[in-house]
């Protein structure tokens, strides 16, 4: 009867392990349930950004993996999240984990989920993002996050826009076409691993951006605008001599 209880207390004791979580999402206090079905409506234009942040329920260091699965693709449209870094829309579970301290929530800005538009492109993309601990990934924490683009009520004459990259892939000039109105824009470009290789002033008052690419390597990079202190668009271009 005695090595029964103990088992039985043993068994229990596993259970318990497997069944809790050790991290929770959640947003300046907003706590998130498991598996919870989110909208994002933080749109910056022609992309859709999803700030979250991550908290640790125990005791203990957790080195954190980020995965994310597409649930609902939408043509024109693409996705990735920055955790630490910033990864390629092509990374599907971030290669590097990044270490949350014990009993602790993340900073604001270390996750987030973004989703771009082609201009021109309506519609829903849905992603599930899980959240674990490298050395545990059954004890994961997942979140759904709706980035849904809608068309109604955009006035066609008078829409900023920054459009696509041309040449694509560029060898020396990388060109944007863009409508900024005369406000302050910054363009800054980022590498594959979210590290600023280059920033340049905008020139609002022209329809047309042109970034010298001679001297980066040949690769993926991120061009964002910075519009009035805020990012106002992203967009993916390649450079290949």
């Amino acid at each position: 009867m005695i090595k029964k209880s103990i088992f039985t207390l043993m068994f229990l004791a596993v259970i318990g392990y497997v069944s809790a979580q050790s991290l929770r999402f959640e947003l300046n206090g907003q706590v998130y349930a498991e598996g919870e079905e989110i909208v994002c409506t933080n749109d910056i234009g022609f992309e859709f950004l999803q700030d979250m942040q991550l908290r640790n329920l125990t005791s203990n260091d957790l080195d954190v993996i980020i995965k994310k699965e597409v649930i609902e693709d939408l043509e024109g449209a693409t996705n990735y999240f920055c955790w630490g870094l910033c990864y390629s829309p092509d990374v599907f579970v971030s290669p590097n984990p990044v270490t949350v301290a014990a009993n602790s929530v993340t900073d604001e800005g270390a996750l987030s989920f973004h989703t771009m538009f082609d201009e021109g492109v309506f519609g829903k993309v849905m992603v599930k993002y899980y959240a674990y601990d490298e050395r545990h990934p059954e004890d994961a924490v997942t979140i759904n996050v709706i980035f849904h683009k809608s068309g109604e009520g955009v006035n066609e004459a008078s829409t900023l826009h920054f459009g696509q990259p041309y040449p694509n892939p560029a060898s020396l000039t990388v060109n944007f076409d863009c409508n900024l109105q005369g406000s302050n824009a910054t363009a800054v470009i980022y590498n594959l691993v979210g590290q600023e290789v280059m920033r340049q002033e905008i020139n609002t008052f022209e329809r047309k951006l042109s970034v010298s690419v001679a001297d980066l390597n040949d690769g993926i990079y991120f061009c964002s605008v910075m519009r009035n202190g805020q990012t106002f668009a992203t967009v993916k271009f390649v450079v290949k001599k």
